[in-house]
């Protein structure tokens, strides 16, 4: 019985409780953000004396480029107008995908340096609109410019179904080749895809390959968002008689453990 009441209690208390949410305007139920607050978001404001910290241009439109380019570089150059030594502590941008580099070293009153920012359009297809917040000794609170980015990214026209074989950023359109080992020297080619923000390097190290086996990659050296051919090569020649039906072969080049980063040779004779 004591629990029947004890129940009945607590139901009661949240339906007053809900009654009482419920009566309230919805006006009082929901955040409001200032103005103000909206604005300083959008448009923070700059460290006092940031005026000595002048750029040469602070917007700069990319155009349209491909989700498959290379990163680009974009220079801000600045030049400390001030009458005392400036330097950059940080940066902070509105996206991963804009990276900024700066010299770490102070700029002498009437001195000159530049901001870098490299766009990684790879992910980023659409319009985009990106900020660099540039802070100096002035203020660690306050930015002491603000950078812009703008352009157009156009999607790229392959799909990860294209290469579904992935060795972290190298991908692949197949995993394992054949070789007939009556058949003669013969040659099997993996179109791959750099999906990487860096060049890679596929290979392997020729000590660690099977006897007979050789691996090269067309191009040696693959930007980010390009597309080449992984080369396997068999000689029977300078292979062993007695061959397993199937061997590994680790590619060097993606950071990622060697289980994740292994062709499969397999070797069959064909009827």
């Amino acid at each position: 019985m004591r629990y029947g009441v004890t129940t009945a209690r607590v139901l009661l208390c949240c339906g007053a409780l809900w009654t009482a949410v419920a009566a309230t305007p919805l006006r009082a139920q929901l955040r409001i953000v200032p103005r103000a607050k909206l604005d300083s978001l959008a448009h923070p404001a700059t460290a006092r004396g940031g005026e000595a910290m002048r750029f040469e241009r602070t917007q700069i439109e990319t155009g349209r480029i491909g989700e498959d380019d290379a990163p680009s570089r974009y220079e801000y150059k600045w030049h400390n107008d001030g009458t005392a030594p400036l330097v950059i502590t940080r940066t902070v941008t509105t996206c991963g995908c804009a990276v900024a580099t700066f010299d770490k070293q102070p700029v002498r009153a009437g001195g000159q340096s530049t901001v870098t920012v490299t766009y990684h359009p790879k992910g980023h297809p659409g319009n985009f609109y990106r900020r660099i917040f540039v802070y100096t000794q002035l203020s660690d609170k306050e930015p002491t410019a603000i950078l812009e980015l703008t352009g157009s990214v156009e999607a790229s026209k392959r799909t990860d179904d294209d290469y579904p074989y992935a060795m972290g950023p190298l991908r692949l359109k197949q995993q394992a080749v054949r070789f007939d080992p009556s058949a003669g020297p013969a040659e099997e080619r993996i179109e791959c895809l750099n999906t990487g923000d860096k060049a890679l390097h596929p290979g392997s190290e020729a000590n660690r390959l099977p006897a007979g086996i050789t691996l090269s990659c067309e191009p040696a050296t693959l930007a980010p968002g390009r597309t080449g051919d992984l080369i396997i090569r068999f000689d029977p020649a300078a292979a062993p008689q007695r061959l397993p039906r199937q061997l590994p072969l680790i590619i060097q080049g993606p950071d990622v453990p060697p289980s994740l980063r292994t062709l499969q040779i397999r070797f069959e004779e064909t009827e």
